[in-house]
């Protein structure tokens, strides 16, 4: 009886330890389960905020390196070298700005108003003489820009030496009136030509590349705007992704080679996902191709701020395939051993805890693997910080260039106004023609544009590199709009305008028509010349867009005489709603009779005062045209009173 007890225990004791085990074991398991999705859910998520990183990146990096060419056209394009025609400096100019860009742009070109080429940067002797002159009219970066006096970039396009290249173009655009009475304020434009910059698809997508991390395995690819192949670095999945260069994505060609590799419901989701980044927007989505899943992450490339390119990065998620494998590996072999445990009890117990240790050592390996994949990410950071401080420096270079040129550009204009008015006075006392005096008359007229254009310059870069100075003192506001007021009434009489300028200073209540106020004043603290320069700024601008009416500039007491407000407002033709949200912005014109950085001068001059400036169209149907308006802070005159009071007895006592 004592031994079927001990029997019947040891069964008991032995099932009991089994029953545990297993149960163990079951929980053991599917806790390894739980802590593996989870590393699979962590390291796909890594390589999904890589991607997205990656995308962002490199976008930023390449809209900074479009920018950099696009400003290098503009400033070509605008150069006095190139449109008189002087070919030597120009070339060197052209050459400056190759070497500037010369890790993206395979070349510069110069058109002419035909469409022949005049020059190409970055070219031998030999193969100069062969294209120079060679026509160029029928192509899209030349007829464009003709037609619309605007810069063009285009979508892939073969050239003749057979290598796919982007193109981008800046037209040439001559603006004078010399031989005409210039009345109104318009000028003749006339087209000279084009300046092209030529980036060939291989080196911009080498560029791209070699910026990618090479842990990840990803892959790039770029499209336009209208879903054109640009690169592909073999994103499509396709062993020669690069023939597709210049195919419609959603082509019949290439959504067939998609068909025979990728499965219908994975060929939807590729097409959703390239429909919604065309839109101009970031992102990214997952895509299972090949037995692996794939992260596309998405990011648009933009040139002043118009959608120009999408990029593309391609990231497999090859580390959470690896872990993937090793879980079903880890199943198959956790069932075997909660089966053995139903007939080996202590069997289990060695078995889970050496399955425990496997589990640790592959945890420890993924997390070194992670940790040398996130070492490898700072260090590609760092290089990028790198970039990043090489654009800024380019940056600073280009101001600098532009700082210089102002300067040099300011130094000669002023002896030449003086000569020019020494001649013109000099021919008028011997009697020379009229028409010969009006053609000297031209001269000073467009040396002072010049002028102004070269002092403009000078006080944007003031501004932008914290170095306005403003001169203050008290100053009677009423005063140096008057003044100035006067000035402008002047020049309109002699150019005969049908303008009428008038000024409505603010009345006090009570005083009597004739009687002239006690405190006919507006005290502030300014400097009288930058002020000056905001109040002849606006006039500048409402005379230029008013043919024929009234410019009317008023001011009056507003928050209870704590401030002044100023106005000035025009019946010319009011202010283009697409330039209105950025009108004190650098740049913003459509005009040819400016360079749009009057209002931003004034801006931050008015700022500089702890004042404010805006604008607004007239608001009735019976009215058109647009006010400008400004406010400054008011001296309180009492606190003047007792201040000048105080300054006179201590003088009295002294």
């Amino acid at each position: 009886m004592l031994k079927v007890a001990l029997t019947k225990n040891n069964a008991i004791v032995l099932v009991f330890v089994i029953s545990v085990a297993v149960l163990l074991s079951i929980l053991s398991y599917q806790y390894a389960v739980f802590n593996s999705n989870r590393i699979i859910q962590i390291a796909s998520e890594d390589i999904r905020s890589n991607a997205r990183i990656e995308t962002s990146d490199l976008s930023r990096s390449l809209t900074n390196v479009l920018d950099s060419v696009t400003s290098n056209l503009y400033i070509l394009a605008k150069a006095p070298t190139i449109q008189s025609n002087e070919f030597q400096r120009a070339q060197v100019l052209m050459n400056i700005a190759d070497d500037s860009a010369s890790r993206l742009v395979d070349f510069y070109m110069w058109l002419d108003q035909n469409g022949k080429i005049i020059w190409i940067s970055n070219m031998n002797q030999t193969n100069y003489q062969k294209y120079k002159g060679f026509d160029l009219s029928y192509r899209s970066y030349f007829s464009i820009p003709k037609q619309t006096h605007a810069a063009y970039y285009s979508t892939t396009i073969e050239s003749n030496d057979k290598i796919p290249r982007l193109y981008l173009s800046y037209p040439i655009i001559l603006t004078n009136s010399i031989g005409k009475e210039n009345t109104t304020g318009s000028n003749e434009k006339t087209f000279k030509g084009v300046i092209v910059a030529g980036i060939r698809v291989d080196t911009l997508g080498n560029l791209l590349k070699n910026q990618l991390l090479p842990e990840f395995k990803s892959t790039i690819g770029l499209l336009d705007k209208n879903g054109i192949i640009i690169y592909n670095g073999n994103m499509s999945y396709t062993a020669s992704s690069q023939s597709y260069i210049g195919k419609y994505i959603f082509g019949d060609e290439f959504q067939s080679a998609l068909t025979t590799i990728l499965s219908s419901d994975a060929k939807r989701t590729l097409n959703d996902l390239l429909k919604r980044s065309l839109r101009g927007n970031a992102g990214s989505g997952d895509i299972f191709a090949q037995a692996t899943m794939n992260t596309i992450a998405f990011a648009p490339v933009r040139i002043g701020g118009e959608h120009f390119l999408t990029l593309y990065v391609n990231t497999p998620h090859n580390l959470a395939s690896e872990v993937g494998n090793l879980i079903s590996l880890q199943k198959n072999f956790s069932t075997l051993i909660v089966t053995i445990v139903g007939a080996v009890a202590f069997a289990i117990a060695f078995l889970v805890l050496t399955w425990n240790k496997g589990l640790e050592s592959i945890v420890k390996t993924r997390t070194e693997e992670l940790r040398r994949s996130n070492e490898s990410l700072t260090e590609s950071n760092k290089k990028l910080e790198s970039a990043n401080e090489q654009l800024k420096i380019q940056d600073k270079m280009q101001k600098e260039f532009i700082n210089i040129a102002a300067h040099e550009l300011r130094t000669p204009m002023q002896p030449i106004i003086g000569l020019t008015e020494v001649i013109k006075s000099k021919m008028a006392n011997a009697g020379e023609k009229k028409d010969q005096i009006e053609l000297l008359d031209i001269v000073i007229r467009n040396a002072k544009r010049l002028q102004r254009l070269s002092e403009d310059i000078l006080d944007v870069t003031k501004i932008e590199s914290k170095a306005l100075n403003l001169k203050t003192d008290i100053l009677n506001l009423k005063e140096v709009i008057s003044k100035t007021v006067e000035d402008y009434r002047n020049q309109i009489q002699k150019t005969n305008s049908n303008v009428k300028l008038l000024y409505e200073p603010d009345q006090e209540k009570g005083k009597r028509k004739g009687e002239e106020a006690e405190h006919d004043t507006i005290l502030v603290y300014g400097d009288r010349t930058k002020l000056t320069q905001v109040i002849s700024n606006l006039l500048n601008n409402a005379l230029k867009f008013t043919r024929d009416g009234t410019v009317s500039v008023a001011t009056r007491k507003k928050e209870g005489g704590q401030k002044v407000l100023v106005s000035v407002k025009d019946t010319g033709e009011g202010i283009d709603p697409e330039i209105l949200p950025r009108l004190f912005s650098k740049f913003a014109t459509k005009s040819f009779q400016g360079t749009g950085l009057g209002l931003f001068i004034s801006k931050s001059i008015i700022e500089a005062h702890g004042g404010k400036i805006w604008a607004e169209n007239n608001k009735t149907d019976r009215e058109t045209g647009a006010i400008f308006y400004f406010d400054l802070p008011l001296i309180d005159q009492h606190h003047l009173d007792a201040k000048a009071f105080e300054q006179n007895s201590n003088q009295s006592i002294i």
